[in-house]
């Protein structure tokens, strides 16, 4: 993932369908498997702020 300032990182079940919701209004959704042990992905609140949701598998 690039570097970006400091954000909130949230645990999460059934990350596909976590995902759906900001994609689905339009949203970035990035996927990232840098990290073993999880699933994750960041998007983009309204005003820019990035957030980051993951699930351990």
């Amino acid at each position: 993932m690039p570097p970006k300032k400091a954000h909130p990182g949230v645990r999460v079940s059934g990350i596909e369908g976590c995902a759906a919701r900001p994609a689905g209004s339009g949203a970035p959704v990035t996927w990232d498997d840098d990290l073993p042990g999880c699933r994750r992905f960041c998007s983009e609140d309204p005003v820019g702020n990035r957030l980051e949701f993951l699930e351990p598998v």
